[in-house]
């Protein structure tokens, strides 16, 4: 797949990332060619303009609008390390961006605000809020996405939120929405909670958390199935989400070291809300916003649990959970375990035998299979 990026601002060479031998995928999308075609029509009234990117995968945006000094945020340290990488490999200057996470507090008030559309639309509602305080009545709002991933209530969120919309023709199946600032106020989402059944347990989930009103059906098998092993004295909640597997991990193991880590910035604060209001001491356990294992020491951990993700933003594929996979093999102690649940139809059980040899199938119903390995 080319990764050759070509806009009127400059041309680069983009990388996705994690990266992967032979994907098909690019590092930007028809939408970010048609947002900066936009921009660039305007470029000479950028200059000493604050600009606001938010939800940049790869950097596309970061990139061609650097020589402004933008302030890109991030739910995804993928995606920050993403810009990072791809800024260094084009020989281009990191301090030209600021770097935010979702939960940063913004430094200023934005002249632009850039948007790329986000899978979870309350993760949208969201960040409008955040900013409510940081853009004036001049602000250019404008949103940018594929038609396929711009549902009609978006133009229903930004017209309730920020003020009246006007959209583009399609192009290249990609479209913009331009947004009149309105000066609307709004507060950022509450983290919301929910019950653990059958437990005494509150799950702690911010917007951009994946199944934040309930337990999703995969996680409520895998912890009907949790076994009791011996020897377990270092445990990864790997893509942790909210921390409900790692709450009952530690829970299960209350002698062990619970590390929780994910990509995102938003699913490690919510784990250790669950863990500051269920455990009555988190000496035992580390949050960690983390690419899959990257780090960690090989040969350091007895037990890891995982529920894969099958998707990375809009994009469907199994390289994430096979990043995983490999990572959990190095990281492993000999005689550590693995286990992962995941949905019948996806075929990681070839994927886990070729890794570690032997596949145990723990248990499964009409939907889920729970694969138990053994380095």
């Amino acid at each position: 797949m080319t990764t050759c990026f070509n806009t009127s601002f400059n041309t680069f060479n983009l990388e996705r990332f994690p990266q992967q031998k032979n994907h098909n995928l690019q590092a930007w999308d028809a939408a970010d060619q048609y947002l900066l075609e936009h921009l660039y029509e305007q470029h000479t009234e950028l200059k000493n303009k604050n600009i606001l990117i938010f939800n940049d995968a790869f950097g596309a945006l970061t990139l061609s609008l650097l020589e402004y000094h933008p302030c890109a945020v991030n739910d995804s340290i993928i995606s920050q390390k993403a810009i990072i990488e791809n800024i260094s490999s084009n020989q281009l200057d990191i301090k030209k961006v600021d770097l935010l996470n979702s939960l940063s507090k913004y430094k200023t008030t934005y002249d632009y605000v850039i948007i790329k559309t986000p899978k979870t639309l309350d993760y949208l509602r969201y960040f409008i809020g955040s900013i409510t305080h940081h853009i004036h009545s001049n602000t250019q709002i404008i949103v940018a996405g594929m038609v396929k991933n711009m549902p009609k209530v978006i133009w229903s969120i930004l017209e309730e939120k920020i003020g009246e919309t006007n959209t583009s023709l399609a192009k290249k199946k990609a479209r913009l929405i331009f947004v009149k600032s309105e000066m609307k106020p709004n507060k950022p989402s509450p983290v919301q909670t929910f019950a653990q059944e059958n437990t005494k347990f509150k799950i702690f989930n911010h917007v951009n958390v994946f199944s934040k009103q309930s337990l999703d059906i995969g996680t409520r098998f895998l912890l009907q199935n949790l076994p009791k092993l011996s020897g377990i004295n270092n445990v990864v909640d790997l893509g942790c989400g909210n921390g409900v597997v790692g709450l009952n991990l530690a829970v299960l193991y209350p002698k062990a070291k619970v590390t929780f880590t994910d990509e995102s910035y938003m699913a490690v604060a919510s784990a250790k809300l669950t863990c500051e209001f269920n455990v009555k001491s988190l000496e035992n356990c580390q949050f960690l916003v983390n690419n899959c294992l990257d780090d960690f020491a090989p040969n350091s951990v007895d037990l890891i649990v995982c529920n894969p993700p099958f998707h990375q933003s809009h994009s469907i594929g199994t390289h994430i959970a096979l990043q995983m996979f490999k990572q959990s093999h190095k990281t492993l102690n000999k005689g550590g375990t693995f286990l992962v649940v995941a949905n019948r139809h996806l075929p990681y059980y070839s994927h886990l035998k070729r890794i570690f040899g032997k596949v145990n199938n723990l248990a499964g119903n009409a939907k889920f299979s729970i694969y138990s390995m053994t380095k």
